[in-house]
């Protein structure tokens, strides 16, 4: 998790602001990491559930209620790692802001 933190410390440019482990820039990028980290475990459940519909569909069990119970866990995955995308998002967003914030206030 560190190094992921310093890489995004230096891709917004804020590596001397996180030099503070309570600092509000690196609780920013932790979460960012955490968010990224969560988003890589649902895109794997995401995987499984589809590999496991082909699976199904190879061996010829297509009754209704096998495929209706491989469409719903493959779109609950599905909707998950949407839920999950958007956190990274909105926690890069923050990130992106704060870290403005601090290269305006370090340049005036």
């Amino acid at each position: 998790m560190e190094k992921r933190v310093q890489e995004l410390l230096v891709e917004f440019g804020v590596e001397a602001e996180g030099a503070d482990r309570a600092g509000l820039i690196t609780q920013l990028a932790v979460r960012v990491v955490e968010a990224e980290r969560e988003l890589e475990r649902n895109a794997a459940e995401l995987t499984a559930a589809t590999e496991n519909a082909v699976a199904a569909a190879k061996v010829g069990d297509l009754r209704t209620t096998v495929r209706g119970d491989l469409l719903a866990a493959v779109s609950s995955k599905a909707a998950t790692v949407d839920a999950a995308l958007s956190k990274v998002a909105e926690r890069r967003t923050a990130l992106a802001l704060v870290a403005e914030s601090v290269k305006v206030n370090r340049a005036g």
